[in-house]
Order: structure tokens, then sequence, then C-alpha cells
């Protein structure tokens, strides 16, 4: 577009704007070749009344254009509220009401979008407010989703007027929904009320395609909210009912709501049922490792009579068969010997109440007593890993020496720690931090 030709349009220079048409007659014909935005669509954003006459005047085809965004002139100063621009271009040319934007909306849709009141009283006709979007709506449909009350209440008085009131409120989107269906899901009782008022005369218990009627809606939707008991007293009042399919849906979702219960504790007993085989094979393998060092302690038995000829345990004698480990360092495999038997008794221990849950799931006495099984059960578990922790350490003292045992064993108890630590505090802390930062 000529510079000259966008400042007169910016400023509403009318003069100026003939000035560049005496120039060049076809300085306004031309520019919709050379840009989106005509000096039409500027002086109607703005409010330039004359400037918009005048350059419709000498080139009425500038009104049927399409910016980039899609919008006509007329579209956009319906959505500014210009509405003397809206009439002046109606009375040059009435076919405007009908024209359609990139979305498929007439300026009267885009008057109720925006609640601009005066432009609806202009733009209004049978032929426009019958004009419905790709999704089926009227204009009443567009008000009441974009809550513009004055605009709904404006559009149902001008209805009236032209006796298409009726005809309107109870038309239905592709949806089926009519405006009442639309107010109630929006849970604005302000709208409700004007809508079941004298007003109009809207069919309360019209139906959608879900086979829902607006008490229905307002019912499912029901979470505790004042302005939804409000609507519900106010549809009650006048006449709504609740229909059958909403009896069927609350049956239906009664249903799945105890078939995704039994699903959870299906799930949850069969996680209990593995956590409880798992624990059944460790204990046994506890249970045979225990047993296998109690009779083949750490560091061999002796095989002949006599007395150690060592110099550091000239004393010591032995028998056949006996721990050396036993004797030579009886402190330590008194710990050892004792933490082994802690693990082996444990272990059996662990499989009598594996037996005995086992018992307990067939037999209504026991049944529920079940939590208790399952606490002494992981109690007893958490007991036969600190023994088998006790006892490895030992071992260690027994076949290697004290220091170098702790020398191995403290590092080690470290790292877990460390690793616990990074695993159950630090991953989750950054990871909620990360959580919170991104919203």
């Amino acid at each position: 577009m000529d510079p000259r030709l966008f400042n007169a349009a910016f400023t509403g220079d009318v003069n100026a704007l003939l000035e560049l048409i005496q120039e060049d007659p076809l300085t306004l014909h031309t520019v919709t070749v050379t840009t989106s935005n005509t000096p039409l669509h500027v002086a109607a954003l703005l409010g330039h009344a004359q400037f918009a006459m005048a350059a419709m005047q000498n080139c009425p085809g500038l009104a049927d254009e399409l910016n980039q965004q899609g919008f006509s002139p007329i579209h956009l100063a319906s959505a500014k509220g210009h509405w003397e621009i809206v009439r002046d271009m109606l009375i040059r040319r009435p076919d405007l009401a009908l024209i359609k934007d990139e979305d498929g909306k007439n300026p009267l849709h885009t008057a109720a979008t925006k609640g601009r009141v005066q432009v609806l009283r202009e733009v209004f006709s049978i032929a426009s407010a019958q004009e419905l979007t790709p999704k089926g709506e009227n204009a009443l449909h567009v008000a009441v989703k974009h809550n513009q009350h004055k605009a709904l209440e404006t559009l149902i008085q001008l209805a009236n007027q032209i006796q298409v009131g009726d005809e309107l409120v109870n038309a239905k989107d592709e949806d089926g929904n009519t405006v009442l269906h639309l107010a109630c899901a929006a849970k604005n009782s302000k709208i409700v009320k004007l809508l079941v008022s004298d007003q109009t005369n809207v069919e309360v218990n019209a139906v959608n395609s879900e086979g829902l009627t607006a008490l229905d809606i307002c019912v499912t939707s029901m979470a505790g909210s004042n302005e939804l008991e409000e609507i519900q007293e106010v549809l009650r009042s006048a006449g709504a009912e609740v229909s059958g399919r909403l009896v069927q849906a609350v049956v239906s979702n009664q249903r799945q709501q105890a078939l995704s219960r039994e699903d959870r504790s299906l799930t949850s007993r069969n996680y209990t049922d593995s956590l409880r085989n798992g624990i059944g094979v460790l204990a046994v393998l506890f249970a045979t490792l225990s047993f296998q060092l109690g009779m083949n302690p750490p560091g061999g038995s002796w095989q002949d009579w006599g007395s150690s000829t060592t110099p550091n345990f000239l004393n010591v004698t032995h028998k056949p068969g006996k721990s050396i480990s036993w004797e030579l360092q009886k402190s330590e495999a008194l710990t050892f010997f004792l933490a082994n038997a802690i693990c082996f008794f444990t272990s059996l221990t662990i499989l009598v109440f594996l037996a005995l849950t086992e018992v307990s799931n067939h037999v209504a006495l026991f049944k529920k007593s079940q939590q208790y099984w399952n606490f002494m059960l992981r109690t007893l578990f958490g007991s036969l890993l600190g023994a088998a922790a006790v006892e490895f350490i030992t071992g260690m003292a027994l076949v290697t020496d004290t220091k170098y045992a702790s020398n191995i064993c403290a590092p080690a108890g470290i790292v877990i720690a460390y690793c616990f630590l990074v695993a159950f505090f630090v991953l989750p802390f950054c990871w909620f931090v990360r959580g919170r930062l991104s919203r």
C-alpha cells in the first residue's frame, strides 16, 4: 500500500484520499492486490466513518475483501463496536449483513461474541439471525458461549419483535444443544434466569444429541457449587425434569466405578501375591545358606586331635570336626553363629507364616486379620535381612581380619546409604522442583 494512502486511512483524512484518487483513479482498486489490509479495513478498525464511506463510495468492492486474519471491514467495525460505520455500510450494501469471515461467522456473530449491543441492533435481521456458524450455532448460541448476557438479552428482544424468538431460543447446534444447555454447561445462573423468564418460551426439557436435558447437565456437573444448586432450583421451578438417559448414565457410571474398584483390588492382590512369592523364595534361599554355613562355618573345621603349635595359640586344643574359628576367635565366632541361627530360624518362621497366610485366604475366620499377617511377615523379613547383614560382616571378620572387614563393610554401607538418599530424597525433590518451575 502507498504510504500516503495508509497515512490517510490511519488518520481518517478524507481530503488526502480524494487527492490520491484524483492523482491515480485506480489507487483503491490496485491496493487489494498489493496488501491484505485495505484502507477500508484500517478505517473500519479505527472508527473513521467518513473516510470509510468515501473509500467505499469510490471502490465498493473493498467491503468484500478479507484481510490476512480473515476479517472483512464490516467484521472489524462490528468487533470494535463502531456501529455508525456498520450502519452506513449496510445502507450502501445490505448484503454485507450476510458476509462471512474466514471462520464462517457473519457480522452478527462477531458483534454477539464481543457484546456490541448497538451493532447488534444495526445488523440484526431475520436472514442474519438464521445464519449459522460451521458448528451450527446461531447468534444466541455465540452470545451464551461468550457469556454476553446483555447481548443475549438484546438478541432475544430483537427476535421477539419479528416473531422469531421461540425459533432462535430453541434452535440446536451440531451437538443438539440449545442455548439453555450451553448456559447450564457454563454454570451461568444469570443467563439461565434470563432464558426461563417471561421474555422467552424456552423448552426446558429439550434433549441434546446425548439425550440429556439442561437439568441433566447441571446434575452431572454438581461439585458443591452454590451457583449450580441455584441453577437447579431455577430450572425445576420452570418445570425442568431429569431424563431417563441420565438415570441410565448414573447406573452405567456406578457399574464402571465398581469394575474399577474390582480392578484395583485385583491389582493389589496380584502385587501382594507376587511380594509373598518373592519373600518365600528368599526365605528358602536364606534357610539353605544358613544351614550350610552352620554345618560348614568360615575357616573350616579341625581334621585331627591335638593342640595348636602356632606361637600365638599354644594353649588351644581341638577335636576333629570342630570349627577352627570357634577355637581361635570365640567372640567373633559366637556373633557369627548367633546371627546365622537367627537367619535360619527366621527363614523357617517366614515359611510358616506364608503357609498360614495361604490358609487365611480361604478361611473366613482369618480373613479379617490379613493386615496383621502381612505386617508380621514384613517385620520378620526385615529381621531376616538385618541378621543376614550382621552374619555377613562377622563372617568377613572371621575369614579376614576385623580391621579389614570394617574397612570393607563401612565404605559399602556408606555407598548404600548414599544411594538410598539420592533415590528416595534428592531425585524426588528435584522432580518436584522441576514440576513447579514448569507451571
